[in-house]
């Protein structure tokens, strides 16, 4: 019982921007019968994030991966591993209401690197994301 209020700490730092979406899961549909599922947790008493997601479709999972953010100093550093042995590495900036992730991400272990910018708006509903001009809304469904 004594670690009890540790794990519950809020985030401060750079973190604390995460703090509203961590101990729940959130979902969006992407399309007909696929949902993206991202469920948040605070690692070590908040000196991390973790961010697992699922699409499913029909029910099965058909894609996977896993977000750490971490604080760098005074900035957001993270890294993204997916299920088809993909990795990404980037940085996150919170501007306003904001969090603006910007990263280099191989899909595959083969494939070309690319740029990949998200933005996200946190709301007291959910949040937002906006990439490439797609905007999806993620509800709390825990």
């Amino acid at each position: 019982m004594i670690a009890l209020p540790f794990l519950l700490a809020a985030l401060s730092g750079p973190l604390a921007p995460f703090d509203r979406l961590v101990g729940h899961c959130w979902s969006t549909d992407i399309a007909p019968g696929t949902a993206d599922r991202h469920c948040f947790a605070s690692l070590y008493g908040g000196a991390h994030v973790r961010d697992t997601h699922q699409v499913r479709r029909g029910g099965a999972v058909v894609y996977a991966g896993e977000t750490i953010y971490s604080a760098e100093g005074d900035a957001i550093v993270f890294t993204y591993v997916n299920s088809l042995g993909g990795v990404g590495r980037g940085t996150a900036s919170v501007d306003g209401g904001a969090i603006t992730f910007r990263l280099t991400m191989r899909t595959t272990p083969a494939s070309t690197p690319q740029a990949m910018t998200t933005i996200w708006r946190i709301a007291a509903d959910g949040y937002e994301t906006s990439s490439d001009g797609v905007v999806r809304r993620f509800r709390r469904d825990d």
